[in-house]
């Protein structure tokens, strides 16, 4: 063919490629032939190791132990609890609703041994017993109970006595201690007593003219008594006779209470 060059083969130069450029850090390493299919995970977080444990040495403070309670301790908190008893039970006596049971009779009996002679109640009312202003108070704040009792007694020389004892047992404890007031001021009258009334047995006793007079008020009862020398004539305000009086006044709540 006309033009045609001969076929013959063309010489090329092989490439070469040139690695100068490549970083070793970057190079790619082939993963073994195991690990090839497992997945790639981030190393876990460092941990730093704890703290070693410092032991106590000499110089550092000991724990504190338990406060122990002193003697003196254990005396003040009982002084403690003992006061908020007392309070307790004072507050208990001023809220406590008020019954038919008063306070109890003195703890400590009379010196003197009484021995009964003649108890009666005035069931009639304590105005109907009463003289003067007495009778006018009772009929603006009639008594509750009302009792009238005799008693003998000696000294101890041996003389004998009569003592009376009268109970007034009032609504509440402020018309108590109006009655009292009320009997220890001279010209107001008197309950009068079974000598006075003459009842049976007493018509040889002396009379009990408020020679040896002693009244007192116990919560909502007021105890009036009067005492008299037998077989002798009665000194106005005698000692011993005021003394006997004063201890049967103790009689006042075991008289008022005692059966019916």
């Amino acid at each position: 063919m006309t033009g045609a060059q001969a076929n013959t083969q063309r010489e090329t130069t092989p490439l070469r490629r040139d690695n100068t450029r490549i970083r070793p850090d970057r190079a790619a390493v082939p993963p073994e032939p195991e690990q090839a299919t497992r997945p790639a995970f981030a190393p876990p977080p460092r941990r730093d190791p704890p703290p070693p444990v410092r032991q106590p040495t000499s110089r550092q403070a000991p724990v504190p132990e338990a406060r122990r309670i002193t003697p003196i301790g254990w005396v003040l908190r009982g002084l403690v609890l003992f006061a908020i008893s007392v309070l307790s039970g004072l507050i208990w006596l001023l809220l406590k609703p008020g019954g038919d049971d008063e306070a109890a009779p003195p703890p400590d009996p009379p010196r003197y041994e009484f021995t009964l002679i003649r108890r009666e109640e005035a069931f009639q009312g304590c105005q109907n017993v009463s003289t003067d202003k007495i009778r006018n108070f009772f009929q603006q704040h009639e008594c509750a109970h009302l009792t009238r009792a005799l008693y003998n007694t000696k000294l101890p020389n041996g003389t004998r006595v009569l003592t009376s004892v009268i109970t007034v047992l009032m609504p509440d404890a402020a018309g108590a201690q109006q009655l009292n007031d009320l009997t220890t001021r001279d010209g107001t009258g008197n309950i009068r007593d079974l000598v006075d009334d003459e009842r049976d047995g007493t018509k040889d006793m002396p009379d009990l003219d408020d020679d040896a007079y002693a009244s007192g008020r116990q919560d909502r009862l007021v105890v009036i008594g009067d005492s008299a020398y037998f077989d002798k004539s009665t000194p106005k305000k005698d000692p011993a006779l005021l003394d006997v009086t004063n201890e049967a006044l103790k009689l006042g709540w075991p008289q008022d209470q005692s059966p019916r």
